[in-house]
This record gives C-alpha cells, structure tokens and sequence, in this order.
C-alpha cells in the first residue's frame, strides 16, 4: 500500500548534506558563543584578582612624600601617574568586559520564521531549498557578529595586559621608592 503521491514518498531516503551541514554548523555557532561568554567570564574573575593586587599597590601612596632629592621625586611622582594609569585601565577593562557580555541580537531558526517561509505550502526539495537559504542567511549574519565580538575579545585582553604590566611596573617602583 505505497501511494507514490504521499509525502513519505516525495521525501529522500537520506538528508540533504547541504542541509545537515548547515544545522552542525548552526549548534556550533552557539557553542562558540557560549565558549566566548566563558572566556569573557574568566576574565572579569580574573580582574577580580587583579583588584586585590592593585588595592594594596595604592595603600602605600598616603605614605609618599617629596624629599627634595631629585631622583626621589620624579619617581614619586612617575609611581602617582602609573597608579592614577593602572586605575583607569583598570575601569576600562571592566567596562569592556561588560560590553563584551551584553546580550547579543542572535538570530534564530525560530518557528515564525519557518512560517513566514511557507515551507509547509511546498514540495519537499522546495522546502529544502528554502530551509537551507535561511539557514545560510541566519549563518552569515551571526558569525559576522561572532568574529566582530571574538575581535573586541582579543583586545580587551590585550588591555587587561597593559593593566597588568602597568600594575608591575607601579609594584616596582613602590619597592624602590621604600629603598630610597
């Protein structure tokens, strides 16, 4: 009792490896996100490391005073610009991580626009066709958004970088400046 006219018997033994392809490649954009929120994540952790370390470099700057020796002084005041520069890179780093981890316009393959596609209305290659170009649409928009964010991923590290070395360079000067 197979009738060739069902729509069992229009739809191909195998899928469309375009199309599961395209389904693979659209988990795997949201693992990816998902990954890059977990990165983001460690990384305010670690800030928050960072600000214990950096809170205990400005306890010592009550105690910095001008001596009248020159080189005492020019590294009493170059010890106050790095400190005012690790806070502020400090604040930056903060507030690029949190932009980093705002919510994020992702598309989805969502019912509605299945929908609004009429696959239901046509034959089953059809339907493919139309469910394998809004695949490739939602595809492209999203990694666009994707690299753009792993890009401003990458230079906020290379700010919290800066913050850290900057944090180091002011730690050193506050070892000599209690030497001198």
């Amino acid at each position: 009792m197979n009738n060739q006219n069902t729509p069992e018997a229009n739809f191909p033994r195998q899928n469309n490896p375009e199309l599961e392809s395209l389904r693979i490649e659209y988990q795997n954009l949201f693992d990816r996100s998902n990954k890059l929120d977990n990165k983001a994540y460690i990384t305010v952790t670690f800030l928050g490391f960072m600000f214990v370390f950096i809170t205990s470099l400005f306890g010592s700057l009550p105690q910095i005073q001008m001596q009248g020796n020159p080189a005492h002084d020019v590294l009493t005041v170059l010890y106050i610009v790095v400190c005012v520069a690790v806070a502020v890179t400090y604040v930056w780093n903060l507030i690029w991580s949190m932009r980093l981890l705002a919510p994020e316009g992702i598309i989805r393959l969502d019912p509605d626009k299945i929908a609004q596609a009429k696959l239901d209305t046509c034959s089953i290659p059809e339907a493919e066709r139309r469910l394998i170009a809004l695949y490739r649409e939602i595809i492209n928009e999203d990694l666009v958004k994707l690299h753009t964010r792993c890009d401003r991923f990458v230079q906020g590290l290379r700010y919290v970088l800066l913050t850290l070395i900057l944090s180091f360079v002011c730690y050193g000067l506050q070892v000599f400046l209690k030497m001198l």
